[in-house]
């Protein structure tokens, strides 16, 4: 559609120019006939011949010359005569022939220049599309090189996260709200809820129950916490066991991992000790765990480690509530 509006556009410029040539031509050629055709110069082309006539009689010597004259200037009278007769047949052959060349010489100067135009819009595409090329290569390898360096700030900013909401837990342990409850139906319960949390994890109930002083929903954070740990140590079964001597009532989460290594026994509780890579985690399950089982009025003991797996011990206040 644009290529046809531009040619239009042409030929009605060819078409414009044309009609104004005409316009001018027209004007001079009929001026120039018109000179030729005056009364006043037929006039005078006839005295000649009358003037011819007269020196032939007077000088009789250069009769042959007169004579040739008065043929001449006859001749040049006659012709006149045919102009005038054949003015507007050969005004309209005159201007038809120069309004050609005219016509043809503007379409082939407007075609020249239309060509030029649309290779001078092939140039610049072609110019475009190199540039816009360009600027996808250089962005591709900006991007390759940015890539690298963002999915590390992502990975840090995603620990920076956990780590907060290890943090906000840390800060957040408040003060149990003891009630009696069934330690039986509470890790009957956990292990069903939580029986797909850690793939690759078996989670058994000794079966066994005691009534026991305590904050349903911090218990079972200090649970999670302790099967978290199994399970970055490589355990594939967790067992709760619950243990009484006398007043006193126990509960034993053992795992079969690989252990707690030595030298970190003694400080197993302390914050921000742990046995996971760095990125994994920060120290702070057991840590938390332990003071919420100690303002339980009991504890959070290490009660056995090896190769076989480790044992944990939560202990419960003596009829604290």
């Amino acid at each position: 559609m644009t290529r046809t509006r531009s040619l239009l556009g042409v030929l009605i410029t060819v078409a414009a120019a044309t009609a104004l040539f005409w316009f001018f031509l027209h004007q001079i050629s009929s001026v120039w006939l018109d000179v030729a055709l005056r009364p006043e110069v037929r006039a005078a082309l006839e005295q000649s011949l009358e003037d011819q006539k007269s020196l032939r009689r007077l000088d009789p010597a250069r009769r042959g010359e007169y004579r040739k004259r008065f043929d001449e200037t006859q001749k040049l009278l006659n012709r006149i005569e045919v102009i005038r007769m054949n003015r507007e047949a050969m005004l309209r052959r005159f201007e038809l022939a120069l309004i050609l060349v005219f016509a043809l010489a503007a379409v082939a100067a407007a075609v020249v220049l239309w060509l030029r135009y649309r290779a001078a819009q092939a140039q610049e595409r072609s110019d475009y599309r190199e540039r816009m090329t360009s600027l996808q290569e250089t962005a591709r390898r900006h991007a390759h090189e940015i890539k690298g360096p963002l999915t590390a700030a992502r990975l840090e900013l995603e620990r920076l996260a956990r780590y907060t909401r290890e943090f906000s837990s840390f800060a957040g342990v408040g003060k149990p709200a003891l009630r009696r409850e069934s330690l039986g139906e509470m890790i009957e319960e956990f292990c069903a809820t939580f029986t797909n949390a850690w793939p690759g994890l078996a989670l058994r109930d000794g079966g066994l129950d005691a009534i026991v002083c305590v904050d349903r929903d911090m218990f079972r954070q200090v649970l999670v916490n302790l099967c978290s740990n199994s399970a970055g140590a490589g355990a594939k079964t967790v067992t709760f066991s619950i243990v009484k001597s006398g007043a006193r009532v126990s509960l034993d989460v053992r795992d079969d991992g690989g252990g707690v290594p030595e030298p970190l026994r003694a400080r197993i509780f302390d914050p921000y000790v742990t046995t996971r890579k760095i990125g994994e985690g920060m120290g702070l399950g057991l840590s938390i765990s332990r003071k919420v089982m100690i303002d339980h009025g009991g504890d959070l003991q290490l009660a056995g480690t090896g190769a076989a797996g480790t044992v944990m011990r939560v202990v419960f206040g003596e009829d604290a509530c």
